[in-house]
């Protein structure tokens, strides 16, 4: 079989194999070289094209115009699937050349970033904090219209572009680091570690430290080896305050004596870390989850795990940064904070924060005749809140504007801890409010919300998902008649097709409009999609970016 050749830009030629070749012949590794990236799909894929037109959708962080070498992975009839290995040339133009994390890797950023120890890399997180600001935006414009090409091609829509974060640093106020054993090791450490034959040869590397820590890591998981951790000291997602506990939390942890939860073998202690801290409030909740059904008695961990308890009680540090500290006992297999069994058991104070959100800041000429107010909410450990506090003010607010006067009763099928509907409903949207949600802690933070903002007496709360409320709660029938407004931010995966039945139903019946908010535009389009050929009629997609450095980017439509 002979070679053949990708004809790339600027008249590069750069010879390689064709990809049968690479699949069929014993021996030979399954690598295409000198790849160029004309595209970025959502998931940040990037894709490429072969000569004979198939493409190669390509994981792993590279941007677009971007030269590349990549393995195979996996090889299907229209597509090939493949795993970046070296970014052989980027486009100049959409680069600033300073990584926001210390703990920030690529590729492309292997000799610019060459002054690092082996153990500081291997963060491949916020893929995107290479780029200037700018091209991050209009990147994320360009994945919202390519995941809307089948309605497209039907009709008309309009893309204005995304808005960008009012922080572009520091903007979560919630991260979720998970501990373990096993620790992401990169290429030159892997080489390094095989020549060891004693604690002299390590001192000698200067990489004592990572052995030594290889047992105990604390970070984010490795992209595709779930069981590896890629350790770190700080994240720039979050507030200097925030990183600031976690170093804390992270050395007393440590200090403590007791083991991490081993994911291969459901063995161990401390598996999770989450930090909660409100922009506006300035509070932190701290949520510390474990496997406690792993502690020894006769191994003495009891004792050591309350007198960790005791110690965490008496930080004076800790004492006058966190406003609250929970404890998570959560036995279950699968590696998630929380699961239908875990007890949340409060370590000082009420277990729970309060944030407001703040619309005075919107002039009165974009209020109109409606009541610019602020709101507070309660937020529990488990339940779901916008991780960008000061991008979801902007996004509700401009779900207020693109929807316009309403009548009737607003029906939030995804309410969280109530954020989106409350806010719309102060502002002077709805006569009643009817609450949706499965997660009951979420719901009691609802109730709550509508007790302190002066509106549980138009409230109804119904703790069910969405698809089963009407089964479950079959007095809903009669408020819902009376609806206007229809709120849906389902999660990632889209609405449940029973969800789609109903608002066709719903639709048949009444006139109402339907806000639309999703942080997956593939999920989106897909579902507008059967909507409309039910017929809803929706004109535009508003894109807000809620997730700087990242792929992920919040859309907003409107269906009526």
């Amino acid at each position: 079989m002979r070679n053949l050749v990708f004809y790339l830009e600027k008249k590069e030629w750069i010879p390689t194999l064709h990809p049968a070749f690479l699949f069929f012949r014993r021996g030979m590794q399954k690598i295409l070289k000198g790849l160029s990236i004309y595209k970025i799909w959502y998931g940040g894929i990037g894709i490429a094209q072969l000569p004979d037109g198939k493409k190669v959708l390509i994981k792993g962080g590279a941007l677009p115009w971007s030269i590349v070498d990549v393995r195979i992975v996996k090889a299907k009839k229209d597509y090939v699937e493949a795993h970046l290995l070296e970014i052989k040339k980027q486009d100049p133009q959409i680069l600033t050349g300073t990584p926001l994390c210390q703990h920030f890797f690529s590729p492309f950023l292997q000799e610019q970033n060459s002054n690092l120890q082996p153990y500081e890399k291997g963060c491949w997180g916020c893929k995107w904090q290479v780029m200037n600001y700018e091209s991050q935006l209009q990147l994320k414009h360009d994945i919202i219209k390519d995941a809307f090409w089948k309605l497209v091609k039907k009709q008309e829509i309009w893309f204005p572009p995304v808005i960008g974060s009012p922080l572009q640093k520091g903007y979560r106020n919630k991260i979720e680091f998970s501990f373990g054993v096993y620790k992401q090791l990169d290429d030159s450490f892997r080489k390094a570690k095989k020549s060891w034959n004693s604690e002299e040869s390590l001192i000698a590397q200067g990489l004592q430290k990572y052995a030594i820590d290889a047992d105990f890591n604390l970070g984010f998981h490795k992209q595709g080896e779930f069981s590896k951790i890629v350790d770190i000291s700080s994240c720039g997602l979050i507030s200097q305050k925030a990183n600031q506990v976690f170093a804390s939390l992270k050395a007393l942890c440590k200090d403590s004596g007791l083991p991490v939860y081993d994911q291969k073998t459901h063995q161990w202690f401390f598996r999770h870390l989450v930090i909660r801290e409100w922009i506006n409030t300035h509070q932190m909740l701290i949520n510390l989850s474990v496997a406690n059904q792993n502690l020894a008695a006769e191994q003495g961990e009891i004792q050591l795990w309350e007198q960790f308890l005791e110690k965490l009680k008496s930080d004076v540090f800790l004492q006058e940064q966190v406003s609250t500290f929970v404890v998570s006992y959560n036995n279950g297999l699968a590696d998630i904070v929380r699961n239908a069994e875990t007890e949340i058991v409060p370590l000082w104070w009420e277990g729970v924060i309060y944030e407001i959100l703040d619309f005075s800041q919107f002039s009165n000429s974009e209020a109109a005749n409606q009541e610019q107010t602020s709101l507070k909410f309660r937020i529990s450990p488990s339940s779901f809140f916008q991780t960008n506090t000061l991008g979801a003010q902007k996004l509700f607010w401009t779900g207020l504007k693109l929807l316009g006067a309403i009548e009737g009763n607003i029906l939030d099928l995804y309410c969280g801890a109530g954020s989106i509907g409350l806010s719309f409903f102060k502002m002077g949207i709805g006569k009643e409010l009817i609450w949706v949600e499965i997660v009951e802690a979420a719901i009691v933070d609802a109730e709550y919300n509508a007790k302190i903002n002066g509106l549980q007496e138009k409230s109804f709360f119904v703790a069910s998902p969405a698809e089963k409320m009407l089964t479950k709660f079959p007095e809903l029938k009669e408020k819902i008649q009376n609806v206007g407004l229809v709120i849906i931010d389902p999660p990632r995966e889209g609405l449940h097709p029973n969800v789609i039945k109903y608002l066709a139903d719903l639709k048949k019946q009444y006139a109402f409009k339907l806000l639309y908010i999703s942080c997956n535009p593939i999920t989106m389009a897909r579902d507008i999609e059967l909507l409309v050929d039910e017929g809803f009629t929706f004109k535009q997609v508003q894109g807000l970016d809620m997730f700087p450095h990242t792929h992920h980017v919040e859309c907003i439509s409107v269906l009526s």
